[in-house]
């Protein structure tokens, strides 16, 4: 109850999540590739937002909780569960995702290959949460604008922090002194 009141006390704002989330997906390039994931599939091109997508828009949507576990291991799979929760809306959304723990030959996997796949299953099981949790419309943007970041179609943070201090320099302001008046 009090951290749904809390929420409602201190909205989120959606200029400020697609700023933040701008900010923290395209920091450097490499942060930018990190955002989304392509794989083939059948011969098919399969692609989206990444696990790692997936932690910054949390942090940038504010209001939220989330976990994620692994709930159950079979013979064949296991299944992970991933849960986001909306304070400033008081919904949930659940996801469950199984994931295969046998070698093509029907062997089950090690150890080592067991604590991999669960990993990668609590990942992709938040990962899917949060994205039903958080509208489309809001975050789409963002992750085409990484996309552009990676091949050098657009600016990574970075490079339009240095863009500014280069255009104030050429008015004639120090770096130190811009910053200051940011309080930074």
């Amino acid at each position: 109850d009090s951290q749904v009141a809390t929420a409602k006390r201190y909205p989120r704002s959606i200029r400020q999540f697609k700023a933040k989330l701008l900010e923290l997906a395209t920091l450097d390039s490499e942060t930018a590739e990190s955002m989304f994931y392509r794989l083939k599939r059948s011969g098919k091109l399969i692609e989206g937002p990444s696990a790692r997508f997936a932690e910054v828009a949390l942090q940038a949507w504010t209001n939220t909780r989330s976990q994620a576990r692994v709930i159950s291991v079979g013979d064949r799979f296991l299944t992970a569960q991933g849960t986001a929760y909306d304070l400033e809306s008081n919904t949930a959304v659940q996801i469950e995702v199984q994931r295969r723990i046998t070698e093509r030959d029907g062997r089950r996997y090690n150890d080592d290959m067991m604590v991999v796949t669960s990993n990668a299953a609590v990942s992709i099981a938040l990962r899917n949460a949060t994205f039903k949790m958080i509208p489309k419309a809001y975050w789409k943007p963002v992750l085409e604008e990484t996309k552009l970041a990676t091949v050098g179609k657009a600016m990574t943070m970075e490079q339009r922090r240095e863009s500014i201090f280069k255009w104030f320099a050429e008015q004639g302001r120090k770096q130190n002194d811009v910053l200051a008046y940011l309080g930074r």
